[in-house]
C-alpha cells in the first residue's frame, strides 16, 4: 500500500514491450454484458509521459472509446505497483463486441485489465523522482556534505572552490530526501551556507546492496 506521500516522489515505468488481452464476460440480473480489449504497451524515453494511439479501426464502436480511453487511465495511475505509470506508450490493438451486450462499463474494465495485464509483462520498475542540490559551503566541510549526500542514495560532483575560500558542490538526491539533507546541512553548517534544489527528473529506484549499505546509503522506503 502506498501513501499520498510516497505518490508524488514515485512513479512507474516499463523496460520493455508487451500485449494484454482482456474479455469481460458477466450476467448482472437476467441481462449479459460483454467487452473484449487488446492493449500493447512498450517502453517510451523517459520524459515522454503517456503516450496513447488508437490502432483498432471499427472492431470497437467508436461509441466505446471515451470508456476504452478511461479504462486505461484507470491502469495509468495506479499501475502495477501503486504508483502513476510514465514514460509509456499505449496502443488499443484491437477487440470484438456484442450489439446487445456491451456496454460502456464493460469496456472500461476490460480495457483496465488488459493494460494492467500488459504492464505486468512488460518488466515494471519503480522510478524515484530526483532533484539537483547546489551547495556553497566552508571548504573543511565538504565531506561533510558528500557523506550527508551519500546516506540519502545521492550522488555528489567533486567540490571546486568558490569566493571567500569556500567550495561548490552539485549532488543529484532523491526529492524524498531533500528535505532532510537540508536540516543536516544547514545543522552542522550553523547555516554558514548556500543551498537550494530543483527537480532533475527520475531515476530507476537503488535497490539496497551490500556495497551502498556498507557506505551507509538506506534507499527511501515505499
Amino acid at each position: 500500500m502506498t501513501s499520498d506521500l510516497n505518490k508524488i516522489f514515485f512513479r512507474e515505468t516499463v523496460q520493455g514491450s508487451s500485449t494484454g488481452e482482456s474479455k469481460f464476460v458477466r450476467k448482472r440480473g437476467t441481462r449479459n454484458e460483454f467487452a473484449h480489449v487488446r492493449i500493447s504497451v512498450r517502453a517510451a524515453e523517459r520524459g515522454r509521459g503517456a503516450i496513447l494511439a488508437w490502432n483498432a479501426g471499427t472492431k470497437i464502436p467508436v461509441s466505446f472509446a471515451p470508456a476504452v480511453l478511461r479504462g486505461i487511465q484507470d491502469a495509468l495511475s495506479a499501475g502495477a505497483s501503486g504508483f502513476e505509470v510514465t514514460d509509456i506508450s499505449v496502443t488499443v490493438d484491437g477487440g470484438s463486441f456484442h450489439d446487445m451486450d456491451s456496454n460502456e462499463e464493460a469496456f472500461r474494465e476490460a480495457a483496465h485489465e488488459a493494460t494492467l495485464q500488459a504492464i505486468q509483462l512488460a518488466a515494471p520498475i519503480i522510478l524515484e523522482a530526483m532533484s539537483l542540490v547546489l551547495i556553497t559551503l566552508p571548504a573543511n566541510l565538504v565531506e561533510l556534505a558528500e557523506l550527508a549526500v551519500g546516506r540519502r542514495g545521492g550522488e555528489a560532483t567533486p567540490a571546486v572552490p568558490a569566493e571567500n575560500g569556500s567550495k561548490a558542490l552539485a549532488a543529484n538526491v532523491p526529492a524524498s530526501a531533500v528535505n532532510e539533507l537540508f536540516e543536516e546541512l544547514l545543522r552542522v553548517t550553523g547555516g554558514n551556507l548556500k543551498i537550494s534544489s530543483r527537480g532533475n527528473g527520475y531515476r530507476p529506484r537503488i535497490e539496497p546492496t551490500e556495497d551502498n549499505t556498507r557506505r551507509g546509503f538506506t534507499p527511501r522506503r515505499l
